[in-house]
């Protein structure tokens, strides 16, 4: 039995893509990843009673940690069935209050949503079957000429990213602009990581699911804000471009990761089921590296860890 990992999918986005892909794939086994596992039993039991999938399972996963992402892949290592199908990057966040770091020291946005999937994925590619699926959540926020109502993403080199300088800026400001940069970051991650998986059989691709109010992206908003976003902005989905559920952008996601219409796909960025251009800036390609090579030596990955030629 091969497996497909989710990683944070005990609730919103990522849960309504396991819930889809339990739909997708009967015959494989469904790995989701929470930092509080109570929960994410919770949701496999969810998930279990409203599919009646047979092979579910939550293991612990904080991807703002590289310790814990080390002890994930270990815990992987001893499943018995370990042959990955199918990776979803899908944990993330925003912190839009005071500068925040994980506990590794890497600034709290970039460490969560860049260099926690980056370093799971090199770590988890020995375990990769040849025709595996790896997708990133990413943001169309990244893009300046969206217009999203959100900071503009601003890239000089992945070491100010890493550890940035205190700034003079508003909080909300500086906080939407780490998370639009950040998802930058991960749209160049796929591109890189498919060149380097150019001679395999392996595709990579990067999900935008749009605006999707009532998720816990506004942990870390002011009350007010806080409140339109779970109360008032869900109303969006009724009629804005690109803003939807939960439900609809996890159904997205699972098929883009599983789905046969996608199986040919390698190397795009999906704006939730069409194939578009990202940013300018994505296709940078000294960005790309200097990006690649940075996240390399932030997250310690060396030759030993992964099945992946690195330079």
């Amino acid at each position: 039995m091969k497996t497909i990992i989710i990683t944070g999918a005990n609730r919103g986005i990522g849960y309504e893509c396991a819930l889809q892909m339990a739909t997708l794939s009967p015959n494989e086994q469904i790995i989701i990843t929470s930092r509080n596992i109570e929960l994410g039993n919770e949701a496999i039991k969810s998930i279990k009673s409203k599919t009646g999938h047979q092979h579910l399972k939550c293991l612990p996963l904080d991807v703002a940690s590289l310790k814990s992402i080390h002890e994930f892949v270990t815990l992987f290592s001893k499943e018995k069935d370990n042959q990955l199908i199918s990776l979803v990057n899908n944990a993330g966040g925003q912190n839009t209050g005071p500068l925040q770091y994980t506990v590794d020291g890497i600034e709290e946005t970039f460490g969560t949503n860049q260099l926690g999937g980056f370093a799971l994925t090199l770590l988890l590619m020995p375990f990769m079957d040849n025709e595996a699926s790896i997708t990133f959540t990413a943001s169309g926020t990244h893009d300046p000429e969206k217009k999203e109502g959100v900071e503009p993403p601003i890239y000089n080199t992945a070491e100010e990213l890493a550890y940035p300088k205190v700034t003079n800026e508003k909080e909300m400001t500086a906080g939407q602009r780490r998370y639009s940069t950040s998802k930058l970051c991960v749209i160049m991650t796929v591109y890189e990581l498919q060149k380097h998986l150019e001679n395999t059989s392996i595709r990579v691709n990067a999900f935008d699911p749009g605006m999707v109010p009532g998720t816990g992206l506004a942990r870390t908003f002011p009350p007010l804000l806080k409140f339109m976003w779970n109360n008032v902005m869900p109303v969006l989905t009724l009629f804005r471009r690109n803003t939807n559920t939960a439900k609809k952008s996890g159904a997205n996601l699972a098929n883009l990761a599983f789905g046969k219409q996608y199986k040919n796909l390698n190397g795009k960025y999906v704006e939730g089921t069409k194939v578009i251009q990202s940013s300018k800036d994505s296709y940078n390609e000294t960005f790309q590296k200097d990006l690649w090579n940075t996240s390399i030596k932030l997250a310690h990955i060396t030759q030993a860890d992964t099945s992946l030629q690195l330079a």
